[in-house]
């Protein structure tokens, strides 16, 4: 009986960075997301010896709290999740829905922070990586697979009821608010992206407008850890 093959990094990032996991994904203000409860699945039906550690700091009494606290009080999650020999370690601001960290988050704002953290430490090892790239796809290899179709963004349309052009303008709101906080924590774009920004805004072209966000999404991770807001203005008006 042949001896049974070790799982390596390079082994489980082919198989999970392969998998087209759009009809899993939901759309929240212009960014693509895939639910923690359908990654956990996919996770626990390919690697079910997995292993999830929490990791955090110790307080003065000794207890370990599975979150580290700012000065300021933001807060940071962080989770170490193991495959074998193979381990990835993620972290994540607890943020709100606008992606500006929260001053004294809530237990729930800390467990939500805590299962999306989960999700892209899913991606270091190759599960729905294209998503965060901004890919509609996963790299294709010349394998033949075939691959279920993309979701295509949809442009909102002005209703008589109104409902789709106030999706379009939250969405619209969120770039901004995104790009402002982001831009006061340190990111400087450079002139290409600000014009980019602004044409998709002008047009209220919903399409590009996601792809941004995703883009800007992954500068604030870094950015808003830092939490070094300046007393520079806003980047975009708001």
């Amino acid at each position: 009986m042949p001896a049974k093959k070790s799982l390596t990094a390079g082994s489980i990032w082919n198989k999970l960075s392969k998998m087209n996991v759009n009809e899993y994904t939901e759309e929240k203000v212009g960014l693509t997301y895939l639910s923690w409860s359908h990654a956990y699945r996919i996770m626990m039906e390919n690697y079910p010896e997995m292993q999830i550690k929490w990791n955090g700091t110790t307080d003065e009494n000794g207890v370990i709290r599975d979150v580290t606290y700012y000065e300021g009080g933001t807060a940071m999650v962080s989770c170490t999740v193991t495959i074998g020999d193979v381990s990835r370690e993620m972290w994540l601001a607890v943020m709100d829905y606008k992606m500006k960290s929260i001053a004294h988050p809530s237990s729930r704002d800390i467990s939500d922070a805590k299962m999306r953290c989960l999700v892209k430490c899913f991606s270091l090892f190759g599960l729905a990586n294209y998503i965060y790239a901004g890919d509609g796809l996963p790299v294709e290899e010349g394998n033949g697979v075939t691959k279920a179709p993309a979701k295509k963004p949809v442009k909102a349309k002005a209703k008589s009821n109104g409902v789709a052009q106030d999706s379009a303008e939250e969405t619209v709101q969120a770039l901004k608010d995104l790009c402002n906080e982001t831009y006061k924590a340190g990111w400087e774009p450079d002139e290409d992206t600000v014009k980019e920004i602004k044409s998709a805004i002008a047009g209220r072209d919903i399409k590009t407008i996601s792809k941004l966000m995703i883009q800007i999404h992954k500068v604030s991770d870094v950015a808003l850890q830092l939490n070094n807001e300046t007393e520079q203005g806003e980047l975009i008006d708001a």
